[in-house]
């Protein structure tokens, strides 16, 4: 395990950093330093549920969807396959070559890993739409990613993306640096914080290329 290769998908948290248009503010501040004659260094971090790399639990938006403590490890452990997607909007159609029988972990690497690099807020990411999400619901994957503060389209009203994969307990993973990760299989560990009873939590994601097959 030691030799193989080790990419952090998670964007840093900070103060000021990108978030989504109408989230609260990221406060990150050291309330005691030892370099003003304090015993320890001491912070306070304020944030929403959903800030940076994250993980929607079917709860954002099922009602009786699993809450973020409730997922199974199982789930946020094991194989995943980066596909990449060119297109502004990830359809069914761009689908057709990857293999959802084999892999029940996706992870979309887009044009958004340009868009992660600016704090600004960029309404144009790309995203999934209907059809690509019910897809992926028929093929039973469990977890689906990518690159940018939404899986969805920002113009959206009724939230239908998050809504088909949630209602199926699909766990969604946004914000995910995908910037220097080629496409192909991994090993994924994603661990959310166990925020009791929440709608989603930031995590520490990462991949680990599995070993050569012979």
């Amino acid at each position: 395990m030691e030799n193989r290769k080790i990419y952090d998908l998670s964007v840093a948290i900070y103060t000021g950093m990108l978030k989504w248009i109408d989230d609260q503010d990221v406060e990150l501040t050291q309330t005691a330093s030892i370099r003003n004659g304090d015993t320890y260094n001491f912070s306070r971090f304020t944030g929403s549920s959903h800030i940076g790399t994250h993980i929607d639990a079917p709860y954002h938006f099922s009602a009786n969807g699993k809450t973020v403590d409730m997922l199974s490890l199982h789930d946020l452990m094991g194989e995943a396959l980066v596909v990449q997607v060119n297109a502004n909007t990830i359809s069914a159609d761009e689908l057709r070559k990857v293999d959802l029988k084999k892999y029940k972990r996706i992870l979309f690497k887009t044009k958004n890993s340009a868009l992660l690099k600016s704090e600004t807020f960029n309404p144009e990411y790309a995203a999934l739409d209907y059809s690509a999400a019910e897809l992926l619901v028929k093929a039973g994957v469990k977890v689906v990613g990518i690159d940018y503060l939404s899986i969805e389209a920002f113009d959206t009203e009724e939230h239908p993306v998050h809504k088909v994969l949630t209602d199926n307990d699909v766990i969604i993973i946004e914000t995910l640096d995908l910037s220097n990760v080629e496409p192909g299989e991994y090993f994924m560990v994603a661990l959310p914080l166990k925020l009791k009873g929440c709608d989603g939590a930031p995590a520490r994601v990462v991949l680990i290329e599995p070993p050569p097959r012979y």
